[in-house]
């Protein structure tokens, strides 16, 4: 292979504007609506008198990536994403039940919030990741 058609293979990946800035807001945007959402399942679940164990059966998923999130992991935060979309149709779900309560709501638009937020933190930290080793 000639150094032009090795060149032509390396993929060129363009700087992202202020990328540090948007770093720090999908971080802040993830971990907060990461944390609420767990407070607001902790919450619904002792208002509408759920059992124990259905609480921990509903939190231990999304407690499964608070290591990940620590350490800012960008495939953690890829799979939080996926998991965030099986809490999401949960949650459509009981908004249309006779019983649906504010907390239901509100888990929804923490849920859309933490999908997006979770998924451009994901993508952000992976191209600072990018242009670290590139530098």
């Amino acid at each position: 292979m000639t150094d032009s058609e090795h060149a032509a293979e390396v993929k060129v990946i363009k700087a992202i504007p202020r990328l540090r800035k948007k770093l720090t807001i999908a971080r802040w945007l993830t971990r907060g609506s990461y944390a609420l959402l767990l407070v607001t399942l902790l919450a619904n679940g002792l208002l509408s008198a759920t059992p124990l164990s259905l609480m921990i059966f509903t939190l231990v998923p999304l407690a499964i990536f608070i290591p990940g999130l620590r350490r800012e992991h960008y495939k953690t935060l890829s799979m939080l994403c996926f998991v965030t979309l099986l809490y999401f149709m949960v949650t459509v779900s009981n908004l249309f039940a006779p019983n649906a309560n504010l907390l239901d709501a509100v888990e929804l638009v923490l849920l859309v919030i933490l999908f997006g937020a979770a998924m451009m933190f994901s993508r952000w930290k992976q191209y600072s990741l990018y242009q670290e080793d590139q530098s």
